[in-house]
């Protein structure tokens, strides 16, 4: 029984703090997903968290739950599609034309950073970006290649909030 029976729990007013991919963000899978607190909707992957100035605590809700709850019906649907979108980008990204370097490598060009993997001696894989060796090695180029979107991502993201701070 969710927290839509419980006696006390505010119906309206609340607000969205943040929305979860819990695949992305916690590397969970369907089956592990969470239920919605309010209405006990099973196996939700994008999770909203939602604060009352009424309820100590947050909740965690689906996207139905999160446009009732608080009253608005726009921007809890558009901030799970944007992650949806996100997702659906990292899944294509290593499916994308990918250039054959002089060494062997894969490379390619997204949003300004040059993205090359290469297999090392060892057999394993490393991500350079714009010419920067990383530190870690990947045992597939599928995985290395997914790991330099998140990283292109997180760069593009501080980036952002640089330019947002001048």
């Amino acid at each position: 029984m969710g927290l839509s029976s419980t006696p006390g729990v505010p119906h309206k007013g609340w607000h969205l703090n943040d929305v979860s991919d819990l695949q992305l963000d916690e590397g969970l899978i369907f089956g592990e997903y969470e239920d919605c607190e309010f209405c006990d909707q099973e196996q939700i992957r994008y999770v909203h968290i939602l604060s009352h100035r009424d309820y100590s605590g947050s909740i965690r809700v689906g996207c139905i739950c999160s446009c009732n709850l608080t009253e608005d019906y726009v921007t809890p649907k558009r901030r799970e599609r944007e992650l949806r979108n996100a997702a659906a980008r990292r899944a294509r990204f290593p499916d994308r034309k990918w250039r054959t370097t002089k060494r062997g490598g894969q490379t390619i060009t997204i949003d300004g950073f040059r993205v090359t993997v290469g297999k090392l001696s060892t057999g394993k894989f490393r991500l350079w970006i714009n010419s920067k060796e990383g530190t870690r090695s990947y045992d597939e180029l599928r995985t290395a290649q997914i790991r330099a979107f998140d990283a292109v991502q997180e760069m593009r993201k501080r980036a952002e909030q640089q330019k947002d701070k001048l």
